[in-house]
């Protein structure tokens, strides 16, 4: 009997000491912060100032456009569920949104310009760094030593990209850019000659400007931005003669740009690639001029020697019958 209720109260003694831990354990899954932001690159930014154990996930998908995008009902459970959301500001589509939640911690990015140069994407992160730091203070030391080490990411992959664009050449060679990858295109060291609007703001007036700037000596590309549409830049290119390139302001929007260090490499190749392309064509129709003037000079040879022979027959036949 004695062993019984010995056992028994050992039992009891060992739950005593278990549960502490365990709710602990489930203390600190509910305590798990969970941050939506409405995009990728915000999504991105965010990721490298946190430890993984916070989760982290963005409502837009990558290939769409801010303006036009429409929320879903899947979108009303990310932001219900949300402690922190990320915004850039001036997302309308937002604010519905926001009347699930409002009592979430807000973080905007407003007014900070492009993230798509090193320059800006740095400010981004500095902004979003600061806010994190005060709403979840138990994070600061490790906000502040990602946000170090991630500055020195983004740094070195800048030198590695402006080293690249001047090893081959393409510093202030001339392009036609969409406006929203005017700064990034400049950054690289190119000459943006003429920058245009979305496709759908345009009137004929500004179709006919990017026309003519596409005809100026030099200008060998015209650049979109993926997100505004690329039809308008494919069909002006085919026009002019000049190279047509794609870029993308949000990681994920195509293969191999998950992060925004492999967005602007990504970008940085594309302008790379498509100078490349149009030299190379250039180069194969002045190779073609040669060989039509090559042809042009042996017809006209070939004309001068026959004339030549005719006018020599006459005269030799002329000559004959005068004797």
């Amino acid at each position: 009997m004695k062993r019984i209720r010995f056992t028994t109260l050992y039992i009891c003694a060992l739950l005593l000491t278990t549960l502490p831990t365990i709710n602990s354990q489930s203390a600190n899954a509910d305590n798990n912060v969970n941050i939506v932001c409405t995009n990728s690159i915000l999504a991105d930014f965010t990721k490298n100032l946190l430890p993984e154990n916070v989760t982290i996930s963005y409502i837009m998908p990558a290939g769409s456009c801010p303006a036009h995008f429409d929320a879903s009902p899947k979108d009303v459970q990310l932001v219900t569920n949300a402690d922190i959301i990320i915004s850039l500001g001036w997302e309308q589509w937002l604010h519905s949104l926001l009347e699930y939640n409002p009592s979430c911690t807000q973080i905007t990015c407003q007014g900070l310009g492009e993230w798509n140069i090193p320059a800006g994407a740095e400010t981004y992160v500095g902004q979003i760094a600061t806010e994190l730091s005060i709403a979840l203070p138990e994070y600061n030391e490790t906000i502040k030593e990602k946000k170090v080490a991630y500055l020195n990411q983004i740094n070195s992959t800048a030198e590695q990209i402006k080293s690249l664009v001047s090893t081959k050449g393409y510093t202030g060679r001339k392009v036609v850019c969409m406006e929203w990858q005017k700064d990034f295109v400049e950054w690289l060291g190119l000459n943006v000659t003429y920058s245009y609007k979305p496709p759908e703001r345009m009137s004929t007036q500004d179709v006919l400007n990017v026309t003519q700037a596409l005809q100026e000596k030099g200008v060998c590309a015209i650049i979109d931005n993926l997100q505004s549409g690329v039809e308008f830049g494919s069909k002006l290119a085919s026009d002019a003669g000049v190279s047509h390139v794609v870029l993308t302001n949000f990681p994920g929007a195509v293969p191999d740009t998950d992060n925004y260090l492999e967005m602007i490499s990504y970008n940085a190749n594309q302008t790379i690639n498509g100078i490349a392309l149009f030299d190379y064509k250039q180069g194969e129709i002045q190779s073609l001029q040669k060989n039509i003037d090559s042809l042009e000079i042996q017809r006209n040879l070939l004309l001068t020697t026959t004339l030549m022979f005719i006018l020599l027959s006459i005269i030799l036949g002329v000559m004959y019958k005068k004797k």
